[in-house]
């Protein structure tokens, strides 16, 4: 065999090896290929490791590094049928004001942690109004959940800021203690018994555009 030939080789292996030992960007393609689409009766920790699986494998088919080819083979269904990018662009058809292109960090966000992306983006629109008109507290405090604090209403630094901490507050303060769906989160989160009814109204609209 020709040196060269031996030196191609070579390179070629060590650049697998370096793709399979580096975990934080590529996940084994077995893993990949057996990855099942996220249904709604997975639990929420089944939800948080396709999650963070998503997240990954998202980062390294968009890295400009990687051909064209090799995006295609790749798909991963992280929710609903729906790769990480294609629900990220589903919740931005029903983002406006604030949280207007906010999909892809609701998305990642929501499924680090096992909560149902409809069902956060609903709460926000219902919250915040931005279906229509953003209220003041979303635009000048960036609360888009309504989360109260010692004082009244929380303030936040940033939209990103608030976001993340809405979500936070679904999985720490609902989701974790088995208050995962609008009705069972209705009695804690609203005062109004017809709240659950409204959000999920909201989740039927952003689920049918």
């Amino acid at each position: 065999m020709k040196i060269s030939h031996f030196l191609i080789i070579l390179g070629v292996l060590l650049i697998i090896f370096g793709l399979y030992i580096n975990t934080d960007k590529v996940y084994l393609a077995n893993s990949i290929n057996t990855l099942e689409t996220t249904k709604a009766t997975k639990t929420a920790k089944e939800v948080q490791n396709i999650g963070n699986i998503a997240y990954n494998v998202d980062n390294v088919i968009n890295n400009d590094d990687i051909s064209g080819v090799a995006k295609n083979i790749v798909r991963v269904e992280v929710y609903d049928g729906m790769t990480l990018n294609e629900l990220s662009e589903k919740l931005n058809k029903s983002l406006k004001g604030v949280l207007a292109n906010k999909g892809n960090l609701i998305a990642t966000r929501c499924l680090k942690y096992g909560v149902d992306p409809y069902v956060a983006v609903a709460i926000m629109l219902h919250e915040t109004g931005c279906s229509y008109r953003c209220s003041s507290l979303s635009t000048k405090y960036y609360n888009v959940g309504g989360m109260k604090g010692g004082k009244g209403y929380i303030h936040f630094a940033s939209i990103d800021a608030g976001i993340n901490k809405f979500i936070d507050n679904l999985y720490y303060g609902y989701y974790k203690k088995g208050l995962n769906t609008p009705e069972k989160m209705n009695k804690k989160y609203a005062e109004s018994t017809s709240w659950s009814i409204k959000i999920n109204e909201y989740v039927n609209k952003i689920k049918n555009k």
